[in-house]
């Protein structure tokens, strides 16, 4: 009765692998034809029986876990230990946040002690705003009757800063003048008037003296006034189309009020005359202030007897 059995070489034998039932005849050696394996009788008790297919698969995928599970854990376990030390690496900002004024004050170096220096909101007296020279053209308003009065046509560094005293004065003197204006028409004061309420900026530019009765400019005062207007500081006005000049006219209180205005409305009138000749593009206002104190009492006439030339910037 030939014997059956099973190849266990399951590595290296089709037969095993396909758990194939193998009969060997009788007197025949044991063994598997195809790898010369001895065979496993089927009525063993088992010990010599392959093993099922299943339970290697399970075993093999068993085996896969764990080496996984090894793997991971010792990742894990070499990225705890690397953190600590980039955490050491990275720079703290935390001192600088919390950092008391009496740490502050002992631990500064010599660099650091300049900041506060640099930061300080105390101006350095050089660094002051170069507004300072503006009141400089106060005095010659408010010179006292003692000063001596400068002849010929001037030409002062505009000072347009309307919070000026003496500009205000000006202003608000201007602006009631032309209110009483009778030869200018209702149109044109009221953009006289517009023209001086907004104004941004506001300055006097040029000064114009008269001699007592006189109204006209003679060929001095005319080169005079070319000459003035020539300089630096009064380029950019007159380059500029916005800028209006308003020429106000004085004259003193010897005569009567009527006269006065007249007078001093004639001055303003000559001057205006003498800027569009001498080829100035902007827009021009000739304004009568009539008698005046603005620069001296009734008992210094000669410095009232004057004509300003005053820039508006809306």
């Amino acid at each position: 009765m030939p014997r059956t059995g099973k190849c266990p070489n399951y590595a290296n034998c089709l037969l095993a692998y396909r758990n194939e039932n193998i009969a060997i005849a009788d007197g025949a050696p044991f063994v598997c034809p195809e790898c010369k394996q001895p065979l496993a009788e089927e009525d063993d008790d088992g010990a010599h029986k392959p093993m099922d297919t299943s339970i290697m698969m399970i075993g093999g995928i068993s085996l896969f876990v764990i080496i996984g599970a090894a793997i991971v854990f010792f990742v894990v376990r070499n990225s705890r230990e690397q953190q600590p030390s980039r955490q050491a690496n990275m720079p703290s900002f935390a001192p600088a946040a919390v950092a008391t004024p009496q740490s502050v004050q002992g631990d500064l170096t010599p660099s650091s002690q300049t900041t506060p220096v640099a930061d300080t909101p105390t101006p350095e007296p050089s660094a002051m705003p170069v507004a300072t020279p503006i009141p400089a053209e106060a005095p010659a308003a408010t010179a006292s009757p003692s000063a001596p009065v400068e002849a010929g046509v001037q030409a002062q560094t505009p000072n347009l800063d309307l919070q000026d005293s003496q500009n205000q004065r000006v202003k608000s003197d201007v602006l009631k003048r032309i209110d009483l204006m009778p030869t200018i028409s209702a149109e044109d004061k009221d953009k006289l008037y517009i023209s001086v309420e907004r104004a941004r900026q506001m300055g006097k530019v040029l000064t114009i003296p008269f001699a007592s009765g006189r109204t006209n400019l003679n060929d001095s005062d005319v080169g005079q006034l070319r000459t003035a207007l020539a300089a630096p500081a009064l380029q950019p006005l007159l380059k500029d189309p916005t800028c209006v000049f308003v020429i106000l006219g004085f004259a003193d209180l010897k005569g009567d009020e009527k006269t006065n205005l007249r007078i001093s409305t004639d001055r303003a009138e000559s001057v205006l005359k003498t800027l569009e000749h001498l080829g100035v593009l902007n827009v021009l206002h000739a304004v009568g202030m009539g008698g005046s104190t603005l620069f001296g009492d009734e008992h210094d006439a000669e410095r009232n007897r004057v004509v300003e030339v005053w820039a508006v910037l809306p």
